[in-house]
Formats: structure tokens, C-alpha cells, sequence
């Protein structure tokens, strides 16, 4: 049965890039998630960090990035999603921790 299947998938063309194009793109998405993860939780610590050391709430989006070195889109985009972070109703590009 096994070997069946392997050479209907070696035998045809479209059958074996569809397969190769998903584990493709499957890998890509699991590599992104990961950065994304290692990235938010760089943002989630410095926000931790800064509570620790300062009596400021918020944090701007331009002092996140400039510390941890990410650009400022991208950690607009990250702060946005991270579950224990939120963004400051008065002033757009600031964070704070969900507490």
C-alpha cells in the first residue's frame, strides 16, 4: 500500500509539487511563528524591565525599538498581538502591560 503511494507521488508531477509547495509553505509559516514568538517575548521582558527600573507605564513604540533593536512597524504589530500587552488609549503608539 505504502510503496503504491510513493510511486503515485513519484510518478506524477503535479501530485508531487503540491506536496513539496505545502511542506514549503508549512515550514515558513512554523519559522515565522517562532520569530514572532522570540520577538514578542524580547518586547514582553523589556516592558518587565523598564516597569522594574522606572515609574513609567506606558512605553513608546520608538523606545521598544530602539532598545531591542526591531523596527518600529514591527513592533507595533507584535505589541498588538501579545496577549499581555496593550496599547494606550490616548496616545496610539504607546504600550503598556496587561496587569
Amino acid at each position: 500500500m505504502l510503496t503504491k503511494i510513493f510511486n503515485f507521488i513519484s510518478n506524477n508531477g503535479l501530485v508531487s509539487t503540491l506536496i513539496a509547495t505545502t511542506l514549503v509553505a508549512i515550514a515558513v509559516w512554523i519559522r515565522k511563528c517562532w520569530i514572532d514568538r522570540r520577538d514578542g517575548n524580547k518586547i514582553y521582558n523589556f516592558m518587565l524591565t523598564s516597569k522594574s527600573k522606572t515609574d513609567f507605564k506606558f512605553r513608546t513604540t520608538e523606545a521598544i525599538s530602539s532598545d531591542i533593536k526591531i523596527s518600529e512597524s514591527r513592533v507595533a504589530e507584535l505589541c498588538s498581538k501579545h496577549p499581555k500587552i496593550k496599547r494606550n488609549e490616548k496616545e496610539k503608539q504607546s504600550w503598556q502591560l496587561v496587569e
